[in-house]
């Protein structure tokens, strides 16, 4: 089973599980790491190391964090690249969690898709999650519709 770690600034994360769980039912073999303004950074790459040993399970491990280039990402990367060689290339670091891409991580980590599958179902679903409405747009594309009607 694939496992998953949730990295964000502040309680993010137990939201995402905790909305998940809403939407899915229980989760299975997920953690989750906040970091607080009073934290020490420096903290993390154990805390990550902690977690993917907790999660691990030989079949890879997904570790979403929230922002890009940020302390979390790189504690994250820095983790990953203290693991061996072998246990690194079953370990993906994805920036920019949101909960479609966590929620379709769960569904393949229940289906057992492959570690590489996974990441990419989940980078799709991620891009495929996010849109936009705007009543300029809906305006126009009801105009369209009108006119097609004729």
């Amino acid at each position: 089973m694939i496992g998953i770690i949730v990295a964000t600034h502040g309680e993010m994360s137990n939201g995402i599980v905790s909305a998940a769980d809403l939407i899915i039912g229980s989760t299975e073999n997920i953690k989750t790491l906040n970091l607080f303004q009073e934290d020490n950074v420096q903290d993390l790459n154990g805390k990550f190391l902690k977690a993917i040993k907790a999660v691990d399970q030989n079949d890879g491990v997904i570790i979403f964090v929230d922002l890009a280039g940020a302390s979390l990402y790189n504690q994250a990367v820095l983790a990953v690249n203290s693991l061996t060689a072998e246990q690194q290339k079953k370990v993906h670091v994805i920036a920019g969690v949101n909960l479609p891409m966590f929620i379709d991580a769960i569904n393949q980590q229940m289906i057992g898709s492959s570690i590489q599958d996974a990441v990419a179902s989940v980078i799709n679903e991620a891009q495929r999650g996010i849109v936009t409405w705007s009543a300029e747009y809906s305006d126009q594309d009801d105009q369209d519709d009108e006119e097609e009607e004729f």
